[in-house]
């Protein structure tokens, strides 16, 4: 029997999600808006600390920036043939989020597979 995502370590679950990211990440507009996004999110995290010293108002600023940040990715991913795994709960929805958003994003980019799936052009497979 599989483990469930909840179950796994947060490792496994890294590993997990990165053989998801590649499929998911193909329209040529959800590409651009997570190269946006995914700054816009860590950015928004920032600002939450930054409020520990800053005041208040960074934590409406950073919450706005991550509010905006999910919307978007939401928005881009409704682009995609292959849609996201459906969430199984709040827990694996958070582990998830985090994962994609601090991690696997990043890897995608710098790895190179985000300009691949780029070139490859598949703006022609909206759902």
């Amino acid at each position: 029997m599989d483990k469930t995502r909840d179950s796994m370590s947060f490792p496994e679950l890294l590993a997990w999600a990165w053989s998801e990211t590649p499929p998911v990440h193909k329209h040529i507009a959800n590409l651009l808006i997570h190269v946006f996004a995914v700054p816009l999110f860590v950015f928004g995290h920032v600002l939450l600390l930054a409020a520990i010293v800053f005041g208040w108002w960074f934590v409406a600023v950073g919450l706005l920036s991550i509010i905006a940040a999910l919307g978007l990715q939401r928005f881009g991913h409704s682009l995609e043939r292959q849609q996201v795994p459906p969430f199984t709960g709040p827990r694996d929805f958070v582990r998830r989020l985090y994962a994609e958003q601090f991690c696997n994003f990043w890897r995608f980019l710098l790895s190179g597979q985000w300009y691949a799936n780029l070139r490859a052009g598949d703006d022609r497979q909206v759902a």
